[in-house]
């Protein structure tokens, strides 16, 4: 045994050899690595939508009953009516309006200025903020300037995509949040209301700023039931200036409890995205079956790898070394090999993605996919390389 041990030093494996099986498992890596990056970066930033920075203290009041995060309706009210339950820190009510902007794609945003930063900190890269009553301005998101060539006071012509209406606005900043919301226009929120084809006391959504520790979903659920389950009352000191005072008259109108849900923001978008199996476990196998579907390659040019030392193998095998022995060996002298090509892979992949997202092509209605260096990508795709190694060496008939 240990004769064979000591034969076993000698690097029998040609390093020219084996540049051509490095090359191909970094073109697997790389694609796989491409597949997967893509997605779980549409994954993870279309799940975190509606989180702003506050993460799972922000609560989402939705339709139910809407097939998309875009198209649901719920009474505007009731984000007065929320912002009086004890822990609620903040209500922001929200129009999505898809639209075309100077004949491209984008979504418009009717937002509550004061209201919605306290959910979303913005940076006002140039301009200023508008207010509320400025009906013909807007703020733009630096991502969607830059890919429509947008500037200070220009104008926008924008077409509802839901609704047969057009607007013109002009544009009085440019923000940046570090989210998807930077391929986004934000305007007054009757604005956003119009251009959807909405009345004026409907919104989309309405997000809550909570503190977690103080109120919880029960509790808002169980005021928007109650709300529900009550006849149609005026809100009470409309015009005043008070903190929780309406800042624009609602229309009151009824609403069935049923068609209301009430939900951690992040997990909101997650059950939209799950409704059509569109889920973290499923995007990872997807991925990982695109690098099997790859690894036909990998298999023939280890197969050649070995073919080409036969001779080394047979000699070793003369001289007193184990099909089990080699086979084991062959596997540590590759395991550096496969973990740099597959280190490769990841890496050049991060920096096509890089580029391809800086030039504004990778987009999911209408919104910039973000991806991360994610660890676990980087793990999952050296263990599928080196698997897949293994199993092609332990199954080789070593003569």
């Amino acid at each position: 045994m240990t004769s064979s041990i000591k034969i076993l030093r000698f690097k029998y494996l040609k390093r020219q050899r084996l540049l051509t099986l490095a090359l191909i498992i970094t073109a697997a890596s790389l694609l796989f690595s491409i597949t997967a990056l893509s997605l779980l970066g549409f994954y993870k930033g279309f799940t975190a939508y509606l989180g702003g920075e506050g993460g799972e203290d922000i609560i989402a009041v939705y339709n139910s009953k809407s097939r998309t995060p875009y198209t649901g309706s719920v009474p505007a009210y009731l984000a007065y009516r929320l912002a009086s339950v004890k822990g609620v820190v903040a209500t922001s009510p929200e129009v999505m309006a898809p639209c075309l902007i100077n004949d491209q794609a984008a979504f418009l945003r009717g937002i509550v200025p004061e209201s919605f930063t306290k959910l979303n900190p913005l940076k006002i890269v140039r301009g200023s903020m508008f207010n509320l009553s400025d009906f013909g301005s807007a703020m733009v998101g630096e991502r969607i300037a830059k890919r429509l060539g947008l500037n200070l006071n220009d104008r926008l012509l924008l077409i509802g995509v839901l609704a047969d209406r057009y607007m013109e606005l002009w544009v009085k900043g440019i923000f940046a949040s570090n989210s998807i919301m930077d391929d986004e226009v934000l305007a007054p929120l009757h604005v956003g209301q119009w251009l959807r084809g909405m009345d004026y006391g409907s919104i989309t959504i309405i997000r809550l700023k909570v503190d977690r520790s103080t109120v919880s979903l029960s509790e808002v659920f169980e005021k928007v039931a109650s709300e529900a389950a009550q006849p149609i009352q005026p809100i009470p000191g409309q015009g005043k200036s008070a903190a929780q005072e309406p800042v624009m008259p609602w229309t009151i109108r009824r609403f069935s409890i049923e068609d209301i849900g009430v939900e951690e923001a992040s997990k909101y978008m997650k059950g939209y995205m799950e409704r059509y199996g569109v889920t973290r476990e499923a995007l990872v196998t997807l991925s990982a079956a695109v690098f099997l579907f790859s690894s036909s390659t990998i298999v023939i040019a280890l197969k050649t790898v070995l073919s080409q030392h036969k001779d080394e193998l047979s000699l070793l095998r003369a001289l007193g070394a184990s099909k089990r022995l080699l086979k084991v060996d062959m596997l540590i002298k590759l395991l550096p090999w496969t973990f740099t090509a597959s280190a490769a892979g990841f890496l050049i992949a991060s920096a096509i993605l890089g580029v391809i997202q800086g030039l504004g092509y990778m987009q999911v209605l209408s919104h910039t996919v973000p991806f991360w260096l994610d660890p676990s990508i980087a793990a999952l795709n050296f263990i599928l390389a080196f698997t897949l190694v293994s199993v092609s060496v332990l199954g080789s008939g070593i003569e």
